[in-house]
């Protein structure tokens, strides 16, 4: 199952949770909850793709999961430029907002589900690296920028 598929059928269930928790809780505690435990599957998943690395966790091995992103056109990923320590690209097109817009989906649980796991995912594949991203689609900006930069 690609990823766009994957988190389209997790939308709908992930929404059914989140407003129980917000009838039931502050708001902004509904929020932390979920924010947490979805960064704690995302990191669990970068765990499970640096097992993958044939000679351990690096950059350029890191840097493959961009064809896994693209899959199914659910994300337009240009502008990319790898070397030994920085991974720098732009998403020009998310189609995780556009279907969670077309579900209804409240923006805010939107980024939750899709762009708040991206730096978790990040340090789960290694404490080596981390990540930046100064704009997002799903906040209604024109792109996502991205940065991963590898510490020695």
């Amino acid at each position: 199952m690609s990823m766009i598929a994957a988190r389209t059928a997790q939308a709908v269930l992930a929404a059914r949770i989140f407003t129980s928790l917000k009838a039931n809780l502050d708001p902004s505690l509904a929020g932390k909850i979920l924010t947490e435990a979805i960064q704690a599957d995302a990191m669990a998943a970068g765990q499970a793709f640096a097992g993958q690395a044939p000679d351990g966790p690096n950059l350029k091995h890191f840097a493959t999961v961009l064809e896994r992103w693209r899959e199914d056109n659910a994300l337009v990923i240009e502008d990319v430029e790898l070397s030994d320590d920085t991974l720098n690209f732009v998403v020009t097109n998310c189609a995780y907002a556009r279907v969670y817009a077309e579900i209804s989906l409240e923006p805010e649980l939107g980024f939750m589900l899709s762009c708040a796991r991206d730096e978790p995912f990040a340090h789960g594949y290694s404490p080596c690296l981390d990540m930046q991203r100064s704009e997002t689609i799903m906040q209604g900006r024109p792109c996502c920028r991205f940065t991963f930069t590898w510490r020695k």
